[in-house]
Formats: structure tokens, sequence, C-alpha cells
């Protein structure tokens, strides 16, 4: 049962009371899993060539059921379009030390694709981008679910990403989508320059990522990360289940041969690792401050 606000609580303390607070069981994961899973779900390399990440990459989203949750995606999570139907509320790294030639004035570019476009078995339109946007900072704040991570944001006077975020829905029954997310760090003329400068056309689909890092002078992605959506699952819609690691999405529901396809996500559930679960409101927290306050 939530508590209940005593009618004596000032407007302060119920402005306070309202603030949800950082998921308690949110936990690092290494960059070497990272590395695994990548592995471990046939994106590499069937998608992209090799994955060595630098950084631990996250991405925060609000749990379908529950608009005030907010869960930490860890890779191979399996999210419903629901979930993804705006972006998530906050980027973050770990270990961003590990990575080379980092000061507090570089800037990141993220994309999010989907590598099986637009069906798994006959993914004719792979890579298809679904947003990229560069001239991401360290905005100075700790991730709202992980307080290691430090939270990436674009400054307002950053203008419009390149590819606006268009919501993934994948048409119901055609497999087990792997959506990736990746982080660059970002070349200095792009701080002020977009990516048209170098010859880089909007369209979305059969992107060619190997081509791309070469027009715009990258490097490798320094972290990446990736959710899966089970297509033949709840009309299409797919199912909610923070899983990650344990079930890499490689085969659409059966671990052990990673480059099938099709699948039963409930099975995907199952064999799943909950990243973050508890969430813990303002209030309680204000509970154990001001007991004499709030009645439970």
């Amino acid at each position: 049962m939530y508590p209940t606000v005593s009618k004596s609580l000032p407007l302060s303390l119920l402005a306070l009371a309202s603030v949800s607070l950082a998921d308690d069981n949110a936990e690092s994961v290494s960059t070497l899993s990272f590395k695994n899973a990548f592995v471990n779900s046939g994106i590499v390399p069937e998608v992209i060539p090799a994955l060595d990440p630098a950084v631990s990459f996250y991405a925060t989203y609000k749990t379908e059921g529950d608009s005030n949750h907010s869960e930490l995606l860890i890779p191979g999570s399996s999210l419903t379009v629901n979930e993804i139907s705006t972006l998530p509320i906050e980027f973050s790294v770990e270990n961003l030390n590990n990575a080379t030639n980092i000061t507090a004035q570089t800037r990141y570019l993220i994309y999010l694709l989907d590598a099986d476009a637009p069906a798994r078995s006959n993914p004719t339109a792979r890579n298809l981008r679904h947003w990229l946007a560069g001239n991401f900072t360290l905005n100075g704040q700790n991730s709202s679910v992980l307080s290691t991570a430090q939270r990436l944001a674009r400054p307002p006077n950053s203008g419009a990403p390149f590819t606006n975020f268009t919501a993934p829905k994948p048409d119901a029954n055609s497999g087990v989508h792997r959506y990736i997310m990746a982080l660059y760090t970002q070349p200095a003329r792009f701080n002020t320059a977009g990516f048209e400068s170098v010859g880089m056309e909007r369209e979305v689909a059969n992107w060619n990522l190997s081509r791309w890092r070469t027009q715009l002078g990258l490097g490798p992605a320094i972290g990446a990360t990736y959710f899966v959506i089970d297509t033949g699952a709840n009309g299409g819609n797919g199912t909610s289940a923070p899983q990650g690691l344990n079930n890499q999405g490689g085969n659409g529901g059966n671990n052990n041969n990673a480059g099938g396809q099709g699948g039963d996500n409930d099975t995907n559930a199952a064999a799943g690792i909950k990243a973050s679960s508890v969430y813990v409101l303002g209030l309680t927290a204000l509970a154990a401050v001001f007991g004499g306050l709030i009645m439970v």
C-alpha cells in the first residue's frame, strides 16, 4: 500500500514527495558483458563486424503500465512498442575514463536502428535508421536509475537531429527485431556543422554503417546496447521483460541456436535477468525523515 499524506504536510514537502527515487536494484553491466551480448545475439558479426566497447552505455525508459517507473535498459531487454514509442528518457555512460581522447569538451553522437527490417527472416531494409543525433555532452548529473553512470544530454541550442525519431513499430509476426543504439565520439567539426556537410544522405533504409563512419571520420563505437521487440507476441506489440544478457534474441526464442528465426518470447522472458525492479516512491523516503507527518 502506498503511504497516505497527512493534511498537515507542507506544500513544499508535497512537492518533494512527488519526486521518484532511483531504482535501488539497477546494477552496472561490464563492458565485457556488453561485448559478449552482441556476439551471443548474432549482431556481431551478422550486422556489425565487431564491437569492443570502452564504456558501458545505457538507456533508461518508462515501463508499460507504470509511467512513474523507470527501467535501466541492458543488452537484450525485451520491450513493447509502447515502451519505445518515444525516445528513452535518458542516456548515460560508465567507465568513460577508459575511452581514448576524451576531454570535458568532447561531444558524442547516438543512433538507433532496426537490424531486422522489415522482417527478421528477410531483412531487405537492414539497418533501418530510426534516429540519429549529435552534440551530446555530459550534463554534470548522474543517471536517475544508476548513480554510478554519468548522464548524456543535448544542449538546447544543438539544433534538430539529423534523423528525427521514428518510433519502432515492426509488422506483426515478422520475427524478433533487434534494435541497436550506439555511442560515438563526435569529431569537433560537427559541433557547428551538420552531417550533410560531408555528403551524408537522408535515406534511412539499408544504412551502410562502414561508409557512414568513413564519411564522418568516426572511430569505432565506444559503447552500444540493444533491445528486442518480439512481433509474435501480444498482437505484434511485443512483451515487456527487462531480461538481457542471458537471452540475446539471436534466434528469436532459442538461445542454443544463434542463427535461427522465430520463437517464443515467453521462454526468453523466463530466462532473462531483471536489471532493476523495485520502484521507490519519494513518499517513502520522506516517511523515514518526517515520520510524524506521513502515515502509512
